[in-house]
């Protein structure tokens, strides 16, 4: 008190300079205590929740509360969701650390505008990119914590740099060779070439005997190898027993660009032709059409159903990840469509098994009205699907994780350099285990030892699928047993063949994958374990 009954003193004092320095002094200590004011204000700001959305009371029962965080530019987002999985009730930020009158602008307009637009596809709030990505993670981590894909309000963890073109279909167009690119493009031509060293051949029969019981009487129980490389697809799908001469041309698809162009140029009737009649025609594995349409370092979707199969999600895929994904995946012949290569999915969302499993045992998506099947087991009357290769749909399904990080092109193809310095992209495709520079480089910033951890995770997949699919085979054999003995009436024989058909569905999307798994571990177990539940309680029908 007596130091501010001087300064008070001061501030009358009959000398100018005593009382210009007290009036100094005043500013100094009001600017101070203004600073503190505003550091506090903001503070106590940032702490309450910026929301947007309807009132308590209009939120419905049985909508969702979700938590999720993901770093902004100062620290982790905290973020509350409540949704029903169709439509965004409310969008609550807590916690933040986010920059006052920068990122603080994302905290407060962000979560008004995707609860306005009902999406994730909004623009970040400028200058505060950081803080608005931040914050759309925060989000898409609640959702993936409460089982909704972030896909159905537009949302994704994908990685995107590129965005590919989309083919121009019946444009006159013919497929030129990558012979002709070879004087322009010498190194990646050779690449492409040395390709042709990857011609070990896995005979799947002889190391997976239960397949021969359940693809019964499918072509795969009687000839199933392990695809080479691209140079031998021509070769291979020639010489496999599973083709014939009753073999439709939608055989052809991915084994070669000439067909692909035909399809492109004629229309999907060509998928319905013979076979055999083509395998003449055809002189070009694998190439350069496939993934750049003819214009080289331009990314080009050339296969249409693939297009249709990512629908309004296309833009958020990397091209390299969709030149990849035209061939790896998981398709069927359409019957409505006169057998034309189609994917049982056509968004981010319904891209996981579930949703593919979903779309083949719904009758109304076929012209028989029967659930989707590639074949019948003649001894148990089960509708099987035959699962393809769904390396696409596993690495973007949620639980990927480095579908945000990498593309495919940057994990199996990656830079190379020539002896004069030259340095081009390989097109001679390697696993990542195979490519020091990747694993020294860029993996061991967070991997100690890649290859270990990865063989580890291969062997303990192997060792559960394996197991998995014995119970499979011996749930197919008591099946036919109890159908061969009419030991079960036909409504009970009808309900374990559908979950004998549900149960291998989900164990052959995992055996058919060729990463065995690590490209989505988590989705891998999700799938062998669904594979074993639903094995396990149709033989426990068995007991009843």
């Amino acid at each position: 008190m007596k130091r501010w009954s001087q300064f008070s003193s001061e501030l009358k004092s009959a000398d100018k300079k005593v009382r210009r320095e007290a009036r100094a002094d005043l500013v100094g200590i009001l600017c101070g205590v203004f600073l503190v004011v505003v550091a506090l204000v903001s503070i106590i700001l940032a702490q309450i929740p910026a929301r947007a959305g309807v009132k308590d009371s209009e939120v419905p029962e049985g909508a969702l509360t979700l938590l999720g965080t993901a770093p902004g530019r100062n620290g982790d987002i905290a973020v509350t969701v409540v949704t029903d999985g169709e439509k965004i009730y409310q969008i609550k930020i807590g916690d933040h650390k986010e920059t006052d009158g920068i990122g603080t602008e994302a905290v407060k307009q962000l979560p008004a505008r995707i609860f306005q637009a009902q999406s994730l596809k909004v623009d970040a709030v400028s200058g505060a990119t950081i803080s608005s990505n931040g914050i759309k993670s925060a989000i898409i981590n609640a959702l993936e914590e409460g089982g909704i894909q972030p896909a159905v309000f537009g949302g994704t963890f994908i990685y995107c740099e590129t965005v590919a073109d989309k083919v121009q279909t019946k444009s006159g167009v013919t497929v030129t060779l990558a012979k002709d690119w070879s004087e322009e493009y010498p190194y990646i031509y050779a690449s492409w070439l040395a390709d042709g060293e990857n011609s070990e051949v896995t005979d799947y029969l002889v190391d997976y005997p239960m397949l021969k019981t359940l693809y019964e009487p499918y072509g795969f129980s009687k000839d199933y190898k392990a695809a080479r490389s691209h140079q031998y697809t021509l070769t291979d799908v020639v010489e496999t027993k599973r083709t014939g001469e009753n073999s439709k041309a939608s055989c052809w698809t991915c084994k070669t660009p000439q067909f692909t162009n035909m399809v492109n140029e004629q229309g999907v009737e060509v998928y319905g032709g013979s076979f055999m009649e083509l395998a003449t025609v055809f002189t070009e594995p694998v190439s350069c059409y496939t993934c750049h349409a003819n214009q080289p370092g331009t990314f080009t979707v050339t296969h249409a159903y693939l297009i249709d199969g990512v629908g309004e999600d296309f833009e958020l895929i990397d091209a390299e990840t969709l030149s990849c994904g035209q061939c790896h995946n998981e398709y069927f012949f359409d019957p409505g469509n006169g057998g034309a290569t189609t994917l049982p999915h056509s968004s981010l969302a319904t891209m996981h098994p579930d949703e593919i499993l979903a779309f083949f045992n719904d009758g109304s998506n076929f012209p028989d009205g029967q659930p989707f099947a590639d074949y019948v087991n003649p001894r148990t009357g089960v509708r099987q699907i035959k699962v393809q290769h769904p390396e696409l749909e596993t690495f973007l399904s949620a639980g990927s994780p480095h579908r945000n990080d990498f593309t495919c092109a940057d994990c199996h193809m990656g830079k190379a350099e020539a002896e004069d310095g030259t340095v081009f992209v390989s097109h001679s495709l390697r696993s990542p285990l195979d490519n020091p520079t990747l694993l020294e480089g860029t993996c061991a910033k967070c991997h100690e030892d890649l290859t270990a951890e990865v063989r580890d995770e291969q062997a303990r997949i192997e060792a559960k699928t394996y197991t998995i699919g014995y119970e499979l085979e011996f749930l197919t054999e008591r099946l036919a047993k109890a159908v061969e003995e009419n030991e079960l009436d036909e409504a009970k024989l009808e309900e374990i063949r559908s979950l004998a058909r549900d149960a291998q569905f989900y164990w052959d999307f995992v055996f058919v994958e060729n990463a065995e798994g690590v490209h989505n571990p988590e989705l891998t177990d999700y799938c062998l374990d669904k594979a074993a539940e639903l094995c396990n309680k149709a033989l426990g029908m068995f007991e009843r």
